[in-house]
């Protein structure tokens, strides 16, 4: 079995924290957007101001494991063909 490759998973985190807050939000409600590529797994909700900002924010772990998984995935497949270029 290859050795895994952390550079690249970590570059997928981190375009992923990215574009989280370069795409814009999708307004579910009138109170509720959502932020997350290709699958939304952060949730803020608009609340009254003195609120605690983490108090208003949900987290979705397997939401944002699977939008790692997927731009890891593209990312090893850019890698491959790129390299399959390089070689000819």
């Amino acid at each position: 079995m290859r050795n895994f490759n952390w550079k690249i998973l970590n570059a997928a985190v981190w375009i992923e924290v990215l574009l989280t807050y370069l795409l814009p939000f999708q307004v579910t409600d009138d109170f509720q957007y959502q932020a997350g590529f290709p699958m939304s797994f952060i949730t803020v909700y608009d609340t009254k101001i003195g609120v605690n900002p983490f108090m208003s924010m949900h987290l979705n772990p397997m939401g944002l494991l699977f939008d790692v998984i997927v731009i890891h995935l593209i990312l090893l497949g850019c890698i491959r063909l790129y390299q399959k270029w390089r070689v000819k």
